[in-house]
């Protein structure tokens, strides 16, 4: 009892300390504002990955899970041969345990951020964000879990059903997904001037989203914009406060066609089909080769730490080099829309306002999902065919 807890003590203290130290050292280099903070995003995004394979390690090597699970007991409601109170408590105490070290790694962060950037968010604004991500997710997987779940305790667990199961919950949680971000994302409706102004210029490239709403950017300084939502007719539109400030209605128009372009490009469906193609495969291929033998010898290990090495090339190599063509495919579409200027001059504009360095090295901008600036730039200048006015549905971020 004593050693889980100080290891889930740890989880939180450790990632601050380290990041806290690592965030004063790149504070302290005589480089510009850009490149120090892309040394830190980069810290960043391996720690993102790999705190939280840390923690589930521990999770279930101290058998943190046994211990929340006997706490609820045996009893409660079943539904689909699922006890609901059981895997309830699995999906909590889970993504609970993973959040730990993300907000400790934020949190030590976060001033270094605020004083290269000069923003004002208060460290909870930060913790808030953490969270929100968080809970889109957790909510995604435990919906994605409990579905496949079901279908196997209605439908049995032959190899067809374990397939077509993976691809239900997969478009399922896919299409679910971008209407978490109404729940969980700290919003407000988009009134007066502003809203007849992105009325106006969502109207100039064909779009009547059903709702248009303002996240706060100004106090992080984030110029962002997203689409959300995968049905015809409940679709909704978010902007930041700080894009708006920022934008003239040229480079505005030109962000909002790249994110009707990715709604245009079903792009967010790609992404699910891939999914189930990769993870319909592991299906296959642990169906065949199996892992007893590894689970045998290193128990819980032997099953996660391969799925995970798979994980990572999907999301990374397979996923993160679908993103990077779907960004590509979505500027040309802004080029078609609202002029090849406008959408060179959005760019640079949000690479002003987000301080983004322009170059980045392509493991980088595998793993963040995004070509960097400069390639997207030059892209759009070297005139790529746009993509095909087809309709579709999904959420992505013009960051």
């Amino acid at each position: 009892m004593y050693v889980a807890t100080a290891f889930v003590i740890a989880l939180a203290v450790v990632p601050f300390l380290g990041f806290r130290a690592y965030a004063v050292r790149v504070e302290g280099l005589d480089e510009p504002v850009e490149d120090r903070l892309h040394r830190l995003n980069r810290a960043q995004q391996v720690g993102g990955f790999a705190l939280p394979i840390v923690a589930i390690i521990g999770l279930y090597t101290l058998e943190v899970i046994d211990r929340a699970l006997a706490a609820v007991g045996t009893g409660g409601p079943e539904l689909g041969g699922l006890a609901v109170l059981e895997f309830g408590a699995i999906v909590l105490v889970s993504f609970g345990i993973v959040t730990l070290p993300l907000v400790g790694m934020a949190l030590g962060s976060y001033p270094t951020v605020r004083s290269l950037r000069d923003t004002s968010a208060s460290p909870w604004r930060v913790v808030k964000g953490v969270l929100a991500v968080m809970g889109i997710t957790a909510v995604s997987v435990g919906v994605a879990l409990a579905g496949f779940f079901a279908i196997r305790s209605v439908f049995g667990s032959s190899l067809p059903v374990l397939i077509g199961g993976l691809g239900a919950v997969v478009f399922v949680g896919f299409g679910l997904s971008p209407y978490l971000i109404v729940i969980f994302q700290d919003r407000v409706p988009l009134e007066g001037r502003h809203r007849e102004r992105v009325e106006r210029l969502c109207a100039d490239l064909g779009y009547r989203p059903r709702g248009l709403s303002l996240l706060e950017g100004e106090s992080t300084k984030t110029a962002n914009a997203l689409v959300a939502g995968t049905v015809p007719g409940l679709r909704y539109v978010f902007l930041t406060d700080y894009l708006l400030t920022e934008c003239d209605d040229d480079e505005l128009r030109a962000i909002l066609a790249h994110e009707f372009g990715h709604v245009a490009g079903r792009h967010l469906w790609q992404r699910g089909l891939l999914t189930v193609a990769v993870f319909g495969g592991w299906i296959v291929g642990a169906e065949f080769v199996g892992f007893g033998a590894l689970e045998e010898a290193v128990g819980f290990l032997g099953f996660f730490l391969p799925f995970m090495g798979l994980y990572a090339v999907y999301h990374v190599v397979l996923l993160g080099g679908l993103a990077r063509w779907q960004e590509f495919r979505a500027d040309a579409y802004a080029a078609r829309r609202a002029g090849r200027e406008a959408t060179v001059a959005a760019l640079e504009r949000l690479a002003d306002a987000n301080d983004t360095r322009r170059e980045a090295g392509l493991f980088y901008s595998l793993a963040t999902h995004h070509p960097p600036i400069g390639d997207r730039i030059e892209a759009v200048s070297d005139g790529i065919d746009a993509i095909d006015d087809a309709r579709g549905g999904e959420t992505a971020s013009s960051g």
